[in-house]
């Protein structure tokens, strides 16, 4: 039983408070390590509908935290694309099969954990707000993992910090709740998911207050180079537990 599991705490409190970290401290790019690393012990699915709760809960601190630097435009560029994204992922999600998705999320992890060198070519493709915006829609309902796409449109914008910062949050903030619906129809809710939620409030909470905090301390850098580390490692062993 999980709840009796020491490994699956450890990855969930480690997955839950860098997730914290990374949505108020780096503009979510670095959150998608908490499915990878909870799928090391559960399945990709569970992993997913753990942590969903989760986010929106960081969402509504994140959104008191940044509320003063808030554009809405942002929605307006990029939640069209996400609608599209969130419904095949939806779609998607009660189709692809546990194996798959390991493949993919291992695939993906290690992908965005060399993402950066591609930025130059990505950033640069027509029509960037459908583009990133649906990718993320669709990485973000299947596996929590939209911040490396909409972290390209960002930097393709050459939007400065704390405006990225705060629009990422209005767009996951809103993405989240959207994303409740196909969670719902695909039944992914139960009593064990959501005691696991309750216990794991406080630890998502200090991941938001840290990452708030040390945004000032720390280079995005320095994190970013952090977080590429355990998404190559995490995706590594996803994909070698599936050989």
């Amino acid at each position: 039983m999980l709840i009796h599991d020491p490994v699956f705490w450890l990855l969930a409190i480690t997955g839950v408070i860098f997730t914290g970290i990374s949505k108020s401290g780096f503009a979510g790019g670095a959150g998608v390590v908490a499915v990878p690393l909870l799928a090391l012990n559960i399945p990709v699915t569970q992993a997913a509908a753990l942590m969903l709760p989760l986010l929106l809960l960081m969402d509504a601190k994140a959104l008191l935290l940044y509320r003063k630097n808030i554009e809405l435009s942002v929605l307006k560029q990029l939640l069209p694309a996400a609608l599209l994204g969130i419904a095949a992922g939806g779609f998607l999600m009660g189709i692809f099969s546990e194996h798959l998705l390991r493949w993919l999320l291992g695939v993906f992890c290690i992908v965005f954990a060399l993402w950066q060198p591609l930025i130059q070519v990505l950033k640069r493709a027509p029509a960037a707000a459908w583009l990133w915006g649906g990718l993320s829609g669709l990485t973000s309902t299947l596996l929590h993992a939209g911040g490396p796409p909409i972290s390209i449109y960002f930097l393709s914008q050459k939007t400065d910090k704390i405006k990225w910062l705060a629009g990422a949050t209005v767009f996951f903030a809103a993405m989240n709740f959207i994303k409740l619906i196909p969670y719902t129809i695909n039944g992914q809710w139960n009593d064990k998911l959501l005691l696991i939620d309750l216990i794991l409030i406080p630890f998502a909470i200090t991941g938001i207050q840290l990452g708030y905090k040390i945004q000032h301390m720390i280079s995005e850098k320095q994190f970013v180079n952090i977080s590429k580390g355990l998404l190559f490692l995490s995706g590594s062993t996803l994909i070698y537990s599936n050989i």
